[in-house]
């Protein structure tokens, strides 16, 4: 509340509304809200508060209001403005009542309600301005995506609607329209200097993050027509890319390369629905390919040679050692032999299953205390114990969809092979409980990017947090699985490949020759 010069008390808008609260300042000289009247107009723009002694924190400070007849410094006024536990109630609200010499809520201390938000009353919301983040958060969308005009474009309706009905916290989303790059990019598609395109679009905003989060909101929300993100991602950067290559017969040749070898559906990468696409880390693989193929043909021509006169011992001493360049070079290699382009040849790298497992008490030590962790985030738990009951992939992990899980079944099941898996006890209340705090109504684990799920990479990050190694976890589980149960039913169970779960087996010892005759007998 403000007090006008006859004593009348009004509200702040009502207060500075009022002509009483005018009057010509004796510092600048305008016409403006009095702040100070003796002993002379002070406005507000001029007016500098006294350093007093704060009667709430025992501190100096500038006073920026008075509770109950006390001083209050600015850091206290503020520090009112996010809720706090009230010490009488427990309730976490604003404390803007002082009673017992403590801070309180204003019921506990019979005063009068402050602080709250004129849009829906509420003093649990952190303030900022006058609104409460949810009141803001309509505002907010208005101003970043009207027109000089005022109005939101008609294609951008849906996008509008999808931010205040779908976004789950209003603080993140208000933090995102105002620092981040897409929104920039956003501004520019709603007064009409960038076309509402994905080539102009990917063209803009050069962050790869931000190119893949802005398309997949503007598809999540309807504005533009599913597709394939990372793909039409691909098919921008190759666009840009091969022209950058020196010879155009090496052009030409990439070109043949990547079209009908490293992608084969290559000719049609937009048009394919989102069920089938790629994960980013393979177009990021394939990238990283065409690179070291056209820096392989390009010390071709340096040297003077062609694809068909270039020797084995200059291909051989070109060779680094660096297992990525060998990955790139060998199938590339394959594929020239193939067209008869050339007889080089690059080894492929031999793939092993090595046993950097941990202990198996090691596991179980790590099993229990993912068990145990009722506070745990329930993403970071149920990843966890799936990787430590079942050896599953942290990519096979994050592509989890909510029709894999059947909580109608008793006990609960998740598919991901052929056959389903019942569930512990603690697995499966785990997973109700991710379940229920999903935003997301196709995948278990949601990802940053609307409607797309969550990558490898956080997965990873968290687990590490709790001091649980992925891929070490992994192997032991598959070596114990595979050595209590038979490959194929493993195979059956965790959705891999019958010769992938027979070579666990043989490195984890077990021996299987006798199971038919088990079986047959046993039926």
């Amino acid at each position: 509340m403000q007090r006008t010069v006859d004593g009348q008390r009004f509200c702040r808008d009502c207060w500075r509304a009022d002509p009483r609260s005018f009057g010509d300042c004796s510092r600048c000289g305008q016409n403006a809200t009095i702040i100070v009247r003796r002993p002379a107009l002070v406005c507000l723009a001029c007016y500098t508060a006294p350093v007093k002694m704060c009667e709430l924190c025992g501190e100096p400070g500038r006073v920026a209001t008075h509770l109950d007849g006390r001083r209050v410094c600015a850091r206290c006024y503020y520090a009112m403005r996010r809720p706090q536990p009230c010490p009488e109630c427990g309730r976490k609200v604003f404390l803007t009542g002082f009673m017992n010499g403590h801070k309180v809520c204003a019921e506990c201390a019979g005063a009068p309600v402050t602080m709250a938000c004129p849009g829906c009353g509420t003093i649990e919301e952190v303030r900022k301005h006058r609104l409460c983040v949810e009141c803001r958060r309509p505002i907010a969308i208005q101003q970043l995506l009207a027109d000089d005009s005022g109005e939101i474009r008609p294609e951008l309706h849906p996008l509008a609607e999808y931010l205040v009905t779908h976004h789950g916290s209003a603080i993140s989303l208000e933090r995102w329209l105002y620092k981040s790059r897409c929104a920039v990019v956003l501004r520019e598609l709603a007064d009409g200097t960038l076309p509402l395109t994905a080539d102009a679009i990917m063209t803009r905003a050069h962050a790869g993050q931000s190119v893949a989060f802005l398309l997949s909101l503007l598809i999540r929300s309807g504005v533009l027509p599913d597709f394939d993100i990372q793909a039409a991602r691909f098919e921008h950067w190759f666009q840009r890319w091969l022209p950058t290559v020196p010879h155009p017969e090496d052009r030409l040749l990439l070109r043949r390369y990547c079209t009908w070898e490293l992608l084969p559906s290559g000719r049609s990468l937009r048009g394919r629905p989102a069920t089938a696409v790629r994960s980013g880390s393979t177009y990021q693989k394939v990238r990283a390919a065409l690179k070291r193929c056209a820096a392989l043909l390009q010390q071709i021509r340096a040297s003077g040679e062609t694809l068909t006169t270039y020797p084995q011992r200059s291909l051989d001493g070109f060779l680094t050692g660096s297992p990525s360049q060998r990955d790139a070079l060998a199938p590339f290699t394959r594929w020239l032999r193939r067209h008869r382009l050339s007889r080089l040849r690059v080894e492929f790298r031999s793939h092993r299953l090595e046993g950097r497992d941990y202990a198996a008490d090691h596991r179980w030590t790590m099993a229990r205390a993912f068990i145990t962790r009722d506070d745990m985030d329930p993403v970071t738990r149920v990843s966890g114990l799936l990787v430590l009951f079942y050896g599953l992939h942290l990519t096979r992990i994050a592509a989890i969809t909510r029709a894999q899980v059947d909580t109608t079944a008793r006990p609960m099941t998740l598919t991901v092979g052929t056959e389903p898996i019942e569930l512990p006890e603690v697995l499966a209340e785990a997973m109700v409980q991710l379940l229920d705090g999903n935003r997301s109504d196709t995948w278990l684990f949601p990802g940053r990017n609307p409607g797309r799920p969550i990558t490898p990479g956080p997965l990873s990050r968290r687990l590490r947090q709790e001091g649980l190694l992925a891929g070490s976890a992994r192997v032991t589980a598959l070596m114990d699985l595979t050595r209590q149960l038979h490959p194929r039913i493993v195979s059956d169970l965790l959705g891999i490949t019958a010769s992938s779960a027979a070579a666990w087996a043989r490195l984890s010892g077990g021996e299987w020759s006798d199971y038919p005759a088990l079986r047959s007998t046993s039926t």
